[in-house]
């Protein structure tokens, strides 16, 4: 069977970062270890477009399509999937990614051309339904296969969710079919020392019960590790055939697996490689020391996000956020004073139950603390999550168009202010911490080339036109 992985989403869709789709590039490796031949439409490739994809679509080739779903790319999905069966009725159509992990039974309902949908981890699941479907002799039955979302008799069924215990089982992504040097200068978070930046997974799943977030919907709440070698290897050759001399971290949860994060650093300076790495995702802070500071700095961590969330302690608890406001002070100074690394705090302003006052703290605490950076998302209802849940309940999502949910979007407005506050306090705060020198310089020596530039000034008009 030869088997076409499709990112619909395009530069054009309001991306902000643009990096390797290692999701994809793991999926890739899966079916190709099993005889599978595989081919990746990643949109957000340099010099793709909307029209190209519906013209590789047109030639159709294959036996399967997979496409990996967002909840902002619902509607992208939706017209590359009717366009499929339109031209092969009989191919056969799988939706994996966030948005079938966080909404298993309406994202079959939405996309009524998917043939069947993972949640959470597909490597293995996958290999399985396509050995069954392909008619090869094996002893066990659609319920059988974890993970997967199905229909019988216009009825959804989702199987149970099992977590894919050995990582290193699974081997590297595919990186010949997502060459790094094939990508945009638009790395997460907009910071880089150097190009061509590659990200890189190594932890899976997160314990903690903050009521905004899905990574534990999607990935499990157990926290599993690849080895040290594993990750190291992979480095190796990303640094010998692609050039990558930056790797930026993708897990949330890296430092929580306190004996991984020493000896992926204490490998990294034994081999000698002369890398930068970042965290622009973020590492949970209540995980921070200094001798693992020290460590990751010597390794070259030059940059770490820091999930800070809100200046004010009712907030925190409200979130599940499992921090104090003296517990942010404290390890956020002990980054600064131990190390030289640059320290970006994510915020998240627009919270249900969220006054006035609450983001004024959080603005007040983001100019207090040693940060160069500072992101003020805007909360948004994310499928599964506990606040989503709980707004669903209450009626207040009955009018959100969920195909643009953006990190930088407006959906609800606290009960508490109007839709024009929570816009000004917004600009507020961005306007509050960046306009003063220290910010500002810090910032302009960030930037490496025009191409880099453009995309943080399309960041910027995203957010405020």
């Amino acid at each position: 069977m030869k088997v076409l992985l499709i990112n619909p989403l395009t530069i054009d869709k309001r991306m902000i970062a643009i990096t390797p789709n290692i999701g994809l590039g793991y999926i890739a490796t899966s079916l190709r270890k099993n005889g599978f031949k595989v081919e990746i439409w990643d949109g957000v490739k340099k010099g793709m477009s909307k029209k190209k994809l519906e013209e590789r679509l047109k030639i159709l080739d294959y036996d399967v399509a997979g496409f990996q779903v967002y909840t902002c790319g619902v509607k992208e999905t939706q017209e590359c999937l009717k366009t499929v069966k339109s031209l092969s009725p009989e191919i056969i159509t799988i939706i994996g990614g966030a948005h079938p992990s966080c909404d298993p039974e309406g994202v079959m309902i939405d996309l009524k051309e998917a043939d069947f949908a993972f949640r959470g981890e597909a490597e293995i699941g996958l290999i399985k339904l396509l050995k069954k479907l392909n008619g090869e002799n094996v002893d066990y039955q659609l319920e059988d296969v974890h993970n997967l979302i199905w229909r019988e008799n216009g009825k959804v069924h989702y199987n149970s969710l099992r977590p894919i215990e050995d990582l290193d089982s699974l081997g590297t992504p595919s990186w010949d079919l997502i060459n790094p040097n094939d990508y945009p200068n638009a790395p997460i978070g907009t910071a880089a020392k150097y190009f061509p930046i590659s990200t890189i997974s190594i932890t899976r799943g997160c314990p903690y019960p903050c009521t905004f977030c899905a990574g534990n919907i999607i990935m499990g709440r157990k926290v599993r590790g690849r080895s040290p070698k594993s990750v190291l290897d992979e480095m190796q050759l990303l640094y010998d055939d692609y050039g990558v001399r930056e790797f930026q971290i993708i897990d949330d949860t890296f430092t929580s697996k306190r004996d991984l994060a020493v000896g992926i650093c204490k490998g990294i300076i034994e081999k000698g490689l002369k890398v930068s790495l970042s965290f622009p995702i973020g590492v949970r802070l209540n995980t921070l020391d200094e001798e693992l500071l020290k460590l990751l700095e010597e390794a070259g961590t030059y940059s770490l996000g820091l999930g800070i969330e809100s200046g004010s302690e009712k907030i925190l608890k409200m979130t599940k956020k499992m921090l104090t406001i003296e517990e942010i002070r404290e390890k956020v100074n002990l980054i600064h004073r131990v190390t030289k690394i640059r320290i970006t705090g994510f915020f998240i302003i627009g919270f249900p139950g969220e006054e006035k006052e609450d983001i004024l703290e959080s603005i007040k605490l983001s100019k207090e603390l040693p940060l160069n950076r500072a992101q003020f998302g805007i909360f948004f209802p994310v499928p599964g999550t506990e606040m989503y849940e709980e707004l669903k309940r209450k009626g207040k999502l009955d009018k959100v168009d969920l195909n643009n949910l953006f990190v930088h979007e407006i959906f609800c407005v606290p009960d508490k202010m109007t839709l024009g506050q929570l816009k000004r306090l917004r600009l507020r705060a961005f306007l509050e911490f960046y306009c003063r020198p220290r910010i500002l310089f810090g910032l302009l020596s960030e930037i490496h080339s025009w191409e880099h530039l453009n995309f943080i000034l399309k960041r910027i008009r995203r957010v405020f036109f």
